[in-house]
């Protein structure tokens, strides 16, 4: 990764880029030329997300490629590749989230980037990550927008420590998630040479400026990566509380709104059709 050249371009795109709580409030960078995605891409994404990761593709080192996990239907991708058209693009994405979204990816990645440039792979992060398909390529920016539970996301930031080039940059989504900060944080106090470099948040999601927040990390590699450890006890804790307690709770939750919304328009049509008598 050619940091210092992504640092310099991203100064010129967002002035404020040394200013973090200024940034957080930038709707857009200085050069626009991406605003036409999200005109054409239906995405979860802003411009100031997508000039990010365009930045990031662009500094790669000639041997290094681009990888994302979650794509949705492809803007973030998109984004990515728009201008550059010698970056080498590996992604995934299982779509358990997004029904017939699948379809709209195919559509959008032959409709906006090069024949060839993004290898896409429908399979869960773990399984393509084991399978690794850029090797021997190393991984110079690295996009993961997949699940946000604290245990894909310790994973995610996990499991591509030792494909990544000796100095490589990280780009973490819906960071607004505490799960997800904790699960990052956790990784980086067991990983030398990873650094948080920002850690933008929104007042919300869907915000017009960085969607729900977006934190980007710099890895330098710092000798041979040690063995992986087992988690140990701060995983196992921060798992119970995040996924096993309030995500759980989260989903109840969700299912008992739905269960009332479908009891209360059940209750109504009776009465509706009283009136239509």
């Amino acid at each position: 990764m050619r940091f210092d050249r992504f640092i310099q371009r991203c100064r010129a795109e967002w002035p404020e880029f040394g200013e973090p709580a200024r940034l957080e409030k930038s709707r857009h960078p200085d050069t626009r030329d991406l605003a036409h995605v999200l005109e054409h891409v239906p995405g979860m994404a802003t411009e100031n997300k997508l000039k990010l990761l365009n930045l990031a593709a662009a500094a790669l080192e000639d041997a290094e490629v681009y990888v994302e996990i979650g794509c949705y239907k492809g803007a973030s991708l998109v984004g990515a590749a728009t201008g550059n058209p010698d970056a080498r693009i590996f992604a995934c994405d299982n779509f358990s989230q997004f029904d017939g979204a699948a379809d709209a990816l195919s559509t959008v990645l032959a409709q906006f980037t090069a024949p060839g440039q993004v290898e896409f792979h429908d399979l869960d992060f773990h399984e393509f990550m084991r399978r690794a398909p850029w090797r021997p390529a190393k991984i110079g920016a690295y996009f993961y927008d997949g699940g946000h539970s604290f245990e894909d996301q310790y994973e995610g930031m996990r499991l591509v420590l030792p494909h990544l080039a000796d100095d490589a940059l990280i780009i973490v989504d819906d960071t607004n998630k505490r799960a997800a900060r904790s699960a990052d944080a956790l990784v980086a106090r067991q990983t030398p040479g990873l650094e948080l470099l920002l850690n933008l948040r929104t007042p919300k999601n869907h915000h017009p400026t960085w969607w729900n927040g977006i934190q980007l990390w710099r890895y330098r590699a710092r000798g041979p990566l040690a063995a992986a450890a087992e988690p140990g006890i701060g995983f196992s804790a921060r798992k119970l509380i995040y996924d096993d307690v309030f995500l759980n709770l989260k989903h109840r939750r969700r299912a008992l709104r739905s269960r009332l919304k479908q009891a209360l328009k059940r209750s109504r049509k009776p009465a509706q059709e009283r009136h239509g008598q």
